[in-house]
């Protein structure tokens, strides 16, 4: 039995294949999490581009741009980020008072976003620019839902993106859409 049992223990003909055994899975494993945190990390990666792609076209807009054209702005943010399911964005323009109170003018959201008008803007507040009177800025803001396509360690992730630009071409970019209506206190500085 002694002799069997050192047999067993020197033999070396099958310890490549053991061997794969063991660490096939957790190759795979190590693949297909590298996977996923790079498709996380693209997706990220590209709706920040994304978001700042389509505030530049916005704010060189020198013609009014009506609510259809948003959405089409919209798709394209969904097109860019390959993600055509959980892409909502919303852009507003905003406008300093002679008050220094800030106004939101305009506001158009997609997907299952409300429009940012009215007393709403205290929600965004701390993330507006210190501008000068008169100035007008266009946030425009973008959220995608992102669902890895292998349970790795990485939940379900909503990325939201904030940017804001100026209007390049004109002191404004016209909305034919829905206008805000003023809010009933004014947001301060």
């Amino acid at each position: 039995m002694n002799r069997l049992l050192n047999h067993f223990w020197r033999e070396e003909r099958a310890a490549v294949a053991f061997e794969s055994v063991i660490i096939f899975p957790i190759l795979v494993w190590a693949w297909v999490g590298t996977f996923t945190f790079f498709d996380a990390y693209r997706v990220y990666n590209t709706s920040i581009k994304a978001t700042f792609t389509v505030a530049d076209l916005i704010s060189r807009q020198e013609q009014s741009i009506d609510p259809t054209e948003m959405d089409g702005y919209a798709n394209m943010l969904a097109s860019m980020i390959r993600d055509h399911d959980g892409v909502s964005m919303r852009a507003t323009e905003i406008h300093r008072a002679n008050d220094g109170n800030f106004r939101i003018v305009w506001s158009h959201a997609t997907g299952t976003l409300a429009r940012l008008c009215g007393n709403s803007l205290a929600s965004i507040q701390d993330r507006l620019p210190n501008v000068a009177i008169g100035e007008r800025f266009v946030i425009v803001e973008s959220f995608i839902d992102f669902d890895p396509a292998f349970n790795m360690g990485v939940n379900d992730l909503d990325f939201e993106n904030f940017t804001i630009t100026r209007p390049r071409y004109a002191g404004r970019v016209p909305y034919g859409g829905e206008q805000c209506p003023p809010p009933t206190a004014p947001a301060t500085t």
